[in-house]
């Protein structure tokens, strides 16, 4: 048990040190692969919460899958067959060079090591026990070293086939939130070549909605892991995405597109949509998520608010430059909810909160209310004792007046705000 807590404190430091870069690396390289992306303005985006969510989550699950197979190897080679065939000592040497391997590829050094011993026992009858043991050990040791650097391979190539096809996805996703993309289904696609196996061979060219699972079987090791390529280790496939309906938001410099006759940006036609489900809606992660958001809309020519519930239902509402659909005329249920949105630049932000957004925090019973424009990040809460303090009056600058006005407002009405520079 100490040798196998030993192993695992190692499994960890190379998630930390090495696998952890390899899968950003490998996932930034899935967007990349896509066609429906060729035409797209778009930069994917690596530290988003859901992609680092996936390398986390992904670290933890590798570390304590990789224990089992320690577990599973260590008990193979201490079955009572084995028990009766070696003595204890022979057992801890063999061992040792097995702590890393597979449960089969345990069992190959054990045989391996039981080939070598009868030979030598029956080409030189005469040879000592001890030097048979210390030879078939020499030998089996060699033997489970190869074994170890064709697991490191099929780790290296398993790990990158997974975080690939992570980024591919995430790619395609972050790509929609944005309204570059429409409706996409996915497609596998195999190597097509003389390797590909028979699952994935009866895989190829299945088309099914971009949350559904692969018919791939067997043991499910992770959430999620059938959503996606590898089928098994060292598999090569990978998906391709096919966009089947038009976006419902354009690109930036087309969504906000508008009839000349009908008066320009501010008449352009709003907009609600529905993003997903956040599973924490701790106020920490809540935050993370949000500031995501933010990333991505503070250049947008129009005011744009995402609003998580305290439910952890997540929409986008997208307005004009100067007004935004939500509050009553959304029908989303924001009491108790998070809300942030942005100020576009040439509207009429002042660099603060408007009345409009206070009386909507305070009306709807938000649990926090965020702003941002190309300057600042602004911020409504329910502490009153998070309160930024005045600017003496030899400070004050241009952005500055309604940032004062919106101090003495929240002291007034027992609230929390606090601006800072982005």
């Amino acid at each position: 048990m100490e040798t196998l807590r030993l192993w695992q404190q190692d499994y960890s430091v190379l998630v930390a040190n090495r696998l952890g870069s390899m899968w950003t690396n490998a996932a930034a390289a899935g967007p990349s692969g896509q066609p429906v992306l060729d035409n797209v303005s778009f930069k994917f985006d690596t530290q988003t919460s859901g992609m680092m969510n996936w390398i986390k989550d992904r670290g933890a699950e590798f570390v304590t899958a990789s224990t089992q197979e320690q577990k599973d190897a260590i008990a193979a080679l201490l079955t009572k067959k084995m028990r009766d065939s070696h003595t204890v000592d022979e057992l801890s040497r063999l061992i040792r060079p097995c702590i890393g391997l597979t449960e089969r590829d345990a069992k190959a050094v054990a045989r391996f090591y039981d080939n070598i011993s009868n030979n030598l026992k029956k080409e030189h009858p005469r040879m000592k026990p001890e030097s048979i043991r210390r030879k078939a050990l020499d030998a089996s040791g060699k033997y489970a070293e190869r074994k170890h650097r064709a697991r490191a391979m099929t780790i290296a190539q398993t790990e990158s086939a997974f975080a690939y096809n992570r980024g591919a996805d995430e790619g395609v996703r972050q790509a929609q939130e944005q309204g570059l993309l429409g409706k996409t289904i996915k497609k596998w696609s195999t190597s097509g070549d003389d390797g590909v196996c028979d699952l994935c061979a009866s895989l190829e060219g299945v088309e099914i909605e971009m949350d559904a699972n692969f018919n791939i079987g067997g043991k499910l090791l992770f959430p999620g892991q059938h959503m996606l390529p590898p089928a098994h280790p060292r598999c090569a496939c990978a998906v391709e995405y096919i966009e089947v309906e038009p976006p419902k938001m354009f690109q930036s410099e087309q969504v906000y597109q508008y009839n000349v006759d009908s008066g320009g940006v501010d008449n352009a036609e709003m907009q609600t949509l529905y993003l997903g489900a956040v599973e924490n809606v701790s106020e920490d992660m809540v935050k993370l998520v949000l500031k995501d958001y933010e990333d991505l809309i503070v250049s947008s020519p129009v005011e744009n608010a995402v609003i998580i519930t305290k439910d952890g239902l997540m929409w986008k509402c997208v307005g004009n430059s100067n007004k935004i659909p939500i509050g009553s005329d959304s029908g989303i249920v924001l009491d108790g909810a998070y809300v942030t949105h942005n100020h576009p630049v040439g509207s009429l932000n002042e660099y603060s909160f408007s009345d409009d957004d206070i009386n909507m925090f305070i009306e709807n019973n938000l649990k926090f209310l965020r702003g941002v424009d190309e300057y600042y990040v602004y911020e409504l809460t329910r502490n009153s004792q998070d309160l930024d303090e005045s600017l003496s009056i030899f400070d004050i600058t241009d952005h500055d007046s309604r940032h004062e006005m919106v101090i003495s407002k929240a002291k007034k009405l027992g609230i929390g705000y606090r601006r800072w520079r982005r």
